[in-house]
């Protein structure tokens, strides 16, 4: 029944889309049909899903996940990494020894190593580097902080096999670029080494929804308002939505390493991304804001069949490298060194 239900919402999307586009052209005006009809099927999948039990929307999101060309080239191995099921993506040839520590998205109820395994393929094989992807707890079974607790347990992992906090990059899209920051914020506070930097996409950091943009945009992205309170109070499970564990927009960002961030003009955390960029910039971060026109949410998990998503997938991988290489620069050799 899953499977026919999200078929003849596929459908349903894409006749929607050609007759809109026949009538008044592309919703955006660089938008192709092939992208207009994924986020529209993307949107209409939400809104049938989102109020169901969570173990139902994580099994329509886990059957969506298919085995890619990109999944096919790198060595997939489970490992429990601090006690927390992970997943190492390695490419064929590694171009030195970092570790991206990679945070799925998924509003911090669904979502996987699986579901975001070909953009961890493509990462990896993009920067050359191993790629560990925690699989969280999730919430509402595990409401906060069970997500940063298991993000600090695998970090704390990669510090205890050998790895140098400088050869480790966080990264993450969405609620795993929030929590990639929070786990930033709460390392730092426990005196834990901090990594070399964050490269995070579209970070949901504010679980009030404030930004503009969550209402300004949510005529073309994938989700609304309604969607995002109604995972963030199984989220927080009773916490305020200022803890700046769970939202650190309203964290304390000094002393954290270089960020990245990437966001798309069109997605509804377009203001999250702005906003904890400045707040970084103001506490003496070196933040760096990427914003890519006309682009949804998470654009850059659409797949290899996207030129969007193939951009922004090479630049996230730049920016993975560029952390890198600047640490290295600071530190000494090593970072990019042979494995």
């Amino acid at each position: 029944m899953g499977t026919l239900s999200t078929l003849a919402t596929l459908i349903r999307a894409s006749l929607g889309t050609a007759v809109r586009r026949m009538k008044r052209g592309p919703l955006r005006p660089g938008w192709s049909f092939a992208y207009e009809a994924t986020v529209a099927f993307m949107k209409a999948n939400n809104e049938r899903l989102y109020l169901r039990p969570a173990p139902e929307q994580r099994e329509e999101v886990e059957r969506l996940a298919r085995t890619t060309s990109a999944l096919r080239r790198v060595h997939r191995e489970e490992v429990s990494a601090g006690g927390v099921p992970s997943v190492w993506f390695s490419p064929p040839e590694r171009s030195g020894d970092a570790v991206v520590l990679y945070l799925h998205g998924g509003a911090y109820v669904m979502g996987s190593p699986r579901t975001h395994g070909d953009l961890l393929a493509r990462l990896a094989l993009g920067t050359g580097l191993r790629v560990l992807a925690p699989d969280y707890r999730l919430a509402p079974e595990h409401p906060f902080p069970a997500q940063l607790e298991d993000t600090l347990a695998v970090y704390r992992w990669l510090l205890s096999s050998g790895v140098s906090p400088r050869r480790v990059v966080f990264a993450g899209d969405s609620a795993g670029g929030g929590l990639a920051l929070s786990t930033l914020v709460a390392a730092r506070d426990q005196g834990t080494p901090l990594p070399a930097g964050a490269v995070v996409i579209a970070p949901w950091v504010d679980l009030e929804c404030g930004g503009a943009s969550v209402e300004r945009n949510a005529a073309y992205d994938w989700g609304d308002k309604a969607m995002l309170l109604h995972w963030a109070g199984w989220f927080l499970g009773g916490a305020p939505a200022r803890e700046p564990l769970a939202s650190p927009l309203h964290a304390d960002l000094r002393g954290l390493p270089p960020l990245f961030v990437h966001v798309g003009s069109a997605e509804l955390q377009y203001d999250d991304g702005v906003r904890i960029t400045e707040k970084a910039r103001a506490g003496g971060v070196q933040a760096h804001l990427e914003v890519w026109p006309e682009m949804v949410h998470d654009f850059q998990t659409f797949g290899e069949g996207f030129p969007e998503s193939v951009r922004g997938t090479t630049k996230l991988c730049e920016h993975l490298q560029r952390v890198l290489l600047d640490a290295e620069r600071q530190e000494g050799p090593g970072i990019g060194g042979p494995p």
